[in-house]
């Protein structure tokens, strides 16, 4: 029985699997039509409740439309389609259809699908397919027209599961269900030949319930008693048996078993039928033990198994391991182009308070007649903290070629870059050169993500930037305030107000007041390294410089070419900015500036 049991319910999860997978061990879930006005379809593949096998997605238009499909960290996808119409697909079940929802919005992103950098892989066509491994770590799949001028009217999505192993161990579940049938059959033969039928007609003893001899008429000493010399003879038994008994001969060694009193014999030996239900036991059991360690192996075999999801925020860092070069590059020609198209679409690379120092350099090299070109760098290196959303923002450090600085020393030029959305490009904020020998080691984990410095140090840089405003206004240098401000680009500014100050010079005053830049938190971006931190930050200076009524202002080619207006007074403002870098090692602080920048004048 319980073979037979074993036998029908291992044939019904076999034809149920067959039933689900198929021969050729795929299962799918039935294609579901794109909601008209949906942007993208989108699928975090973390939802799919399944490990150990890969599932493909594919997306098919009827009418002829390029499609588009990418996968990216969840944190750029959800910032490029934030508030874009889209359809999600929210639950995934093989072989059911797959649970999705539509969510109103724009008609399309800001930027083109095609353009963003942050894409992990991408695939153009009619018909479009993506295969995700459901062990590696999950990312998020979109599928969008290839075109933004397109949409996804017509586009079918479908899902498919590869459960490799199925059909193999389907054989072998028809194989286990032909034994355990013949066993069963087996069993039940025995069992057929082996239980208790009556006697045959007439083949067994006399029936006890018949008058006994002696007790009739023809109790065999008449006629017609049919009693012969047999029943003599045992006659002739019972009697010398009942005589032993009465002259107290011994009898024989076992009692009847009429007589036999409880506790006076040995418990009687088991009978056949109980060795063969016990042996029939102990094949059964066997049988499911073998079963369960079959089972317990199937477990790590390379097969799709029901998995609960771990959905859990996405993060990732603003470049990707050995992505900087490709930054640095790409952004080192797009400056060239644009200081060779005198500043066009420089604000599609640069932001405050960088693009207000370029924007002068600029000025005043076309003052000049010269011709300004972007850094080359022989190694890159960059890294930020992990972010789960935008805006991001990291540090790059370029090692300048010697040809393209000035001076014996060996430079790096270190860059705080931001990027606002997954929309947006990257926007280099502040850039400024500090000596390659004093460049510090960044820390990245196994992500390559690098921690941000600790809490003191952005207290630290805050307090720094105050040390060095008073600096460039009286040029002394505070107790326990940051090391270096007596070198570089500090002691330049310095020196040329030493210079407007000079008696020589011919100005009857000159006036400084600088004040720490405060439309960037540069506080709040900074880097853990090796033995401390590393951060950014700028101060502002007005020099507010005054000559004589007869004496006309002349403060050279520089100033002239950052001059805002044409008006003709005895007064002239500058504007300087001065970008540092700021390290903390151990417990000191060292700011180095290797220049400063003039950005505008004005005559009152």
């Amino acid at each position: 029985m319980l073979f037979g049991v074993a036998a029908l319910t291992l044939a019904g999860l076999v034809i149920s699997a067959l039933s689900v997978v198929g021969t050729d061990e795929i299962t799918e879930t039935p294609a579901f039509k794109v909601k008209d006005g949906a942007y993208a379809v989108v699928l975090d593949e973390a939802i799919v409740p399944y490990s150990g096998s890969s599932v493909t997605v594919t997306a098919k238009n009827s009418k002829g439309t390029e499609l588009f499909v990418g996968t990216a960290s969840g944190v750029d996808a959800d910032s490029y389609l934030d508030g874009v119409a889209q359809e999600q697909i929210s639950d995934v079940s093989f072989p059911k259809a797959a649970s999705h929802r539509f969510t109103p919005g724009d008609e399309k992103p800001e930027a083109d699908i095609a353009d963003r950098d942050w894409w992990i892989s991408t695939d153009t066509g009619k018909t479009v397919a993506k295969t995700f491994d459901l062990d590696a770590e999950p990312q998020v799949l979109v599928i969008a027209p290839a075109n933004s001028d397109d949409s996804l009217d017509g586009t079918t999505v479908s899902l498919q599961m590869r459960v490799k192993g199925v059909f193999a161990l389907s054989l072998l579940g028809i194989a286990g269900t032909i034994i355990l049938a013949g066993f069963s059959v087996f069993f039940f033969m025995r069992w057929w030949a082996s239980r208790i039928r009556p006697p045959k007609k007439g083949a067994g003893r006399p029936d006890s319930s018949g008058p006994k001899s002696g007790d009739g008429p023809n109790d065999g000493n008449g006629p017609g008693s049919g009693r012969g010399s047999d029943d003599d003879s045992r006659r002739g038994r019972r009697k010398s048996t009942d005589a032993r008994a009465g002259k107290g001969e011994p009898g024989p060694a076992t009692q009847p078993i009429s007589t036999v009193q409880p506790g006076t014999a040995s418990q009687a030996p088991p009978r056949r039928r109980d060795l063969r239900n016990r042996r029939s036991l102990r094949t059964v059991t066997a049988a499911m033990l073998g079963s369960g360690l079959v089972l317990s192996g199937c477990a790590n075999m390379p097969i799709a198994k029901p998995s609960n999801p771990d959905v859990t925020p996405y993060e990732r860092t603003a470049v990707r391991p050995g992505e900087a070069g490709k930054f640095m590059t790409n952004y080192t020609e797009s400056l060239d182009k644009t200081l060779g198209d005198k500043g066009t679409d420089l604000d599609k690379i640069q932001a405050a308070p960088l693009i207000d120092h370029t924007r002068a350099q600029i000025q005043i090299a076309d003052k000049a007649k010269q011709k300004l070109r972007a850094p080359n760098f022989t190694e890159v290196v960059a890294g930020s903290p992990s972010f789960t959303e935008y805006p991001m923002w990291f540090y790059a450090f370029g090692t300048a070629d010697k040809k393209s600085t000035d001076g014996d020393k060996q430079l790096t030029q270190v860059m705080l870059v931001t990027r606002e959305s997954a929309s947006s490009d990257p926007l280099v904020r502040s850039a400024s050169y500090i000596p390659t020998d004093q460049m510090p080691t960044l820390m990245a984990d196994d992500k390559g993500a690098v921690k941000e410095g600790p809490e003191d140090f952005a207290d630290d840089m805050k307090t720094a930037s105050g040390d060095v405003s008073s600096f460039l206004v009286d040029g002394k240098a505070k107790s326990g305030g940051p090391e270096g401000l007596k070198e570089g680009g500090f002691k330049s500014f310095r020196d040329y107000l030493g210079d407007l100050r000079d008696k020589d010079s011919g100005f009857d005053k000159v006036d400084v007041d600088c004040k720490p830049y405060e439309d960037l938190k540069f506080e709040d971006m900074n880097l853990s390294t090796e033995n401390g931190a590393i951060g950014m930050g700028e101060v502002r200076c007005t020099l507010t410089i005054k000559a004589p009524s007869d004496y006309a202002l002349d403060l050279g080619d520089t100033v002239e070419a950052v001059k805002t207006n044409d008006k003709v007074g005895d007064t002239i403002k500058v504007d300087t900015a001065h970008p540092y870098v700021l390290m903390k090692t151990g417990d000191e602080l060292t700011a180095v500036a290797t220049d400063w920048n003039v950005l505008s004048s004005k005559v009152e």
